[in-house]
């Protein structure tokens, strides 16, 4: 066989090929933490350091402020002397600045150079990061750690939020402009819709594990036995376990389990714009049916499912006909109509790049978020009608989605039933809680699912509860919770103690694969 050479007739040194791969690996770990401003993640990275500690793993702080405090001191130093608001909404400024003069993943750089420093200390590094607000921070950050980096999702009520944020900054809880205000900053903290601006939003999708720090956050120092009592301690707790791999059997819980087919479902969709999954559960826990955003065919379903005939599971799909997305194109010939009309009332608009201009705040305006004129069908919708095709009642069930329901659909789950929607993907766009407070609402205490509360005669109003999705992620489901290692002895059939080196097999290599590749086919030359 080319490249072998003689084979190796075993007098030589041993080869011992896969400890080679196995020194290889990176002993680091790098955390990442992402959450909308007032979600806690400082507290949430202070009580993983102290569980990472209580495993005997000291972990190094790197804050995304320190980052642009270093990169911009005096414009840092101009905003600290600035009144709350403004102060944040100027550090904003300043991290969209630098996203673009140099690139979106500006911060993460700087947080692998703080990295890169702490390393001359010598032995393995942990360092939590304190926080990505862009999918390119988290982009890079993969990209040059692999599998050695991990992104903790942090959720929270946003209402709990907004509190959270007014007493922070001093303001009187019944101060209306000030109210106004930080809901101004917690928009520009998820989406301000600038080119270079923050996108906490579109981050979130990326997270491998999810926690909720809408419980009162704990004090810096308490006591192990008081944090201990903290909701989110659980959590992070788990996630430690399946980043470790110190407890082979631990398994999916309910939702972990119903978020993954979700997420299975979503990867149907051949949807232009984005990939939606759903998946309804009965009160039994379940599975009900599946959904995902896609054309609707004649004779029930969607194209791509049941049919065998390949050129007919694509005839129907956007791509196929025509390449283009309709809604995409009929918000156009909206923006386009409504620059007619402005014209046509004698309203200059400028020259041809003028009005390009303006085309494009539009796009960006409330007219870009219209959805209606999609021609799929949206998930939660598929896996709705996908039971009523079969009979199956959706009354009391609980659906989980991969991203918060829009307006639209939020008014038909309410309609069928559902008592609960849990999802991962916030969706800015949607009205469902502006329009159906009636019949929505956020987690809450005391809240009783309506199917329970009419079944008991409990006097309304019932609301459905939308809370985000906590767990897991699906993109980690098979890493965490495939069994790929002996787990009892073979012969007494007693439950093994985790590997010591389940959690370093995973990990990826510090050096390049050619260098490894080279290093053994050296070992292999020299063995004969």
């Amino acid at each position: 066989m080319e490249g072998l050479g003689t084979l190796p007739d075993g007098k030589g040194p041993r080869i011992e090929a896969l400890a080679l791969a196995r020194a290889a690996q990176s002993p680091d770990l790098v955390i990442g933490l992402v959450g909308a401003v007032g979600a806690g993640t400082s507290s949430v990275g202070r009580v993983l350091r102290r569980l990472l500690a209580r495993a005997g793993c000291a972990a190094t702080a790197i804050r995304a402020s320190t980052v642009l405090e270093r990169a911009a001191p005096r414009a840092w130093s101009a905003a600290a002397a600035e009144p709350p608001i403004r102060r944040f909404r100027a550090l904003q400024e300043i991290g969209s600045r630098l996203r673009q003069e140099n690139d979106h993943a500006f911060v993460a750089a700087g947080m692998i150079a703080v990295i890169h420093a702490a390393r001359a200390a010598g032995g393995p590094l942990i360092a939590v990061c304190d926080a990505l607000r862009h999918p390119a921070e988290v982009q890079l950050l993969r990209s040059v750690y692999g599998e050695s980096f991990w992104l903790l999702g942090v959720v929270c009520d946003e209402r709990t939020r907004h509190a959270r944020l007014m007493r922070k900054y001093g303001f009187p809880p019944e101060d209306p402009d000030a109210a106004r205000a930080v809901q101004e900053f917690m928009g520009r903290d998820e989406d301000g819709g600038l080119e270079h601006g923050q996108k906490v939003a579109d981050t979130f999708r990326y997270a491998d594990f999810y926690c909720d720090s809408s419980a009162p956050l704990p004090d810096t120092d308490v006591p192990d036995a008081v944090l201990d009592t903290w909701p989110v301690t659980a959590d992070l707790s788990r996630f430690l376990s399946l980043l470790r791999a110190d407890r082979p059997m631990l398994r999916p819980t309910e939702a972990e389990q119903a978020m993954y087919h979700a997420y299975a479902a979503r990867l149907g969709s051949a949807c232009l714009s984005r990939q939606v999954g759903a998946v309804l559960l009965g009160q039994d826990g379940q599975l009900l049916s599946t959904g995902c955003n896609e054309v609707p065919r004649a004779g029930g379903g969607l194209y791509g499912e049941g049919m065998d005939d390949p050129a007919e599971v694509e005839r129907g799909r956007c791509h196929a006909l025509g390449g283009f997305c309709r809604n995409t194109d009929e918000r156009n010939r909206l923006v386009d109509h409504v620059l007619d009309l402005l014209e046509e009332q004698g309203v200059a608009l400028g020259d041809a790049s003028a009005r390009t201009a303006l085309a494009r705040r539009l796009r960006r305006s409330r007219l870009g978020h219209l959805v209606e004129f999609s021609r799929s069908v949206h998930a939660e919708m598929d896996a709705l009608i996908s039971a009523a095709r079969r009979g199956v009642s959706t009354i009391g069930g609980r659906l989980f989605v991969t991203t918060f329901p829009c307006h639209n659909c939020a008014r038909h789950i309410v309609a069928a039933g559902v008592d609960e929607v849990q999802f991962i993907e916030p969706y800015l766009k949607s009205k469902a809680l502006a329009l159906h407070e009636d019949s929505i609402t956020l987690p809450r205490e005391g809240w009783v699912p309506p199917s329970a509360a009419r079944r008991l005669g409990q006097p309304g109003p019932h609301r459905v509860c939308f809370r985000p999705y906590v767990g897991a992620a699906p993109r980690l489901f098979r890493r965490a919770f495939l069994k790929d290692g002996e787990v009892k002895d073979g012969m007494t059939g007693r439950l093994l103690e985790a590997p010591q080196d389940a959690f370093e097999n995973r990990r990826p290599l510090m050096e390049g694969y050619r260098a490894l590749e080279a290093r053994i086919a050296a070992r292999f030359a020299g063995s004969g």
